[in-house]
């Protein structure tokens, strides 16, 4: 299938969630690192405001901790990385709860990767008919996962979503090579003690296989 096709059957899961409340529709995109999940979710955000529909993308990036406490176990930990890197009460009291509030709001971020600054900005005001689309790697915790008004699941094999993240982060991480290595070691790691500790497929509205970019499959749909 093409993305568009995706895209018009995920239109179809939001309209028929639009009929049973009145708050702004919470999309998760999850899946393991360098899946593809940041493309997918800007291109589905994209599409929803080209088809009428009004949609923003709230990157759980803007919710990291600093480097204090994100390497507070270890550059290297896949442990570190799964438990300490993202700020996840913060993101579910100023996006998810703060979104459903009268009148909805959202905090776009609070803190800055790259200064690695905390930040302190001012919500920004939605409508009620807003679908609030989150890209992340671990967004079915128990933590986040009553939140969300639909679940979407990436699903790519951790040969090819390594290649692709490798590549992606490579000036970040200081080459190719040792860009797969954190892929290894800390970050795919980190996602295996994900997947065993929440089996996210188990809790996914819509499972797409995200291996080849120009034929998607609707692996599994709610």
């Amino acid at each position: 299938m093409t993305q568009i096709e995706i895209f018009a059957i995920i239109v179809s899961q939001i309209k028929k969630i639009q009929n049973e409340k009145s708050k702004p529709i919470r999309v998760a995109v999850n899946g393991i690192e360098g899946t593809g999940k940041t493309t997918f979710a800007s291109a589905l955000v994209k599409y929803l405001n080209g088809n009428r529909m009004k949609a923003v993308h709230v990157s759980i990036d803007g919710y990291h901790f600093n480097k204090e406490v994100r390497y507070r176990q270890g550059r290297d930990s896949s442990k570190g990385y799964y438990e300490n890197s993202y700020n996840e009460a913060a993101f579910v009291e100023h996006v998810l709860q703060r979104s459903q509030g009268s009148p909805p709001e959202y905090v776009e971020a609070t803190h800055d990767l790259v200064t690695d600054e905390y930040l302190d900005l001012c919500p920004k005001r939605i409508e009620d008919d807003t679908v609030l689309v989150t890209d992340g790697c671990y967004l079915l915790k128990p933590i986040f996962n009553d939140f969300w008004d639909f679940r979407i699941y990436l699903k790519t094999d951790f040969e090819t979503a390594k290649i692709r993240g490798a590549k992606r982060d490579q000036d970040a991480l200081g080459g190719y090579d040792e860009a797969r290595r954190k892929f290894e070691l800390r970050y795919h790691a980190a996602s295996k003690l994900y997947i065993s500790d929440v089996n996210p497929e188990n809790l996914a509205d819509l499972i797409i296989d995200n291996t080849d970019f120009e034929c998607l499959k609707v692996v599994s749909s709610c």
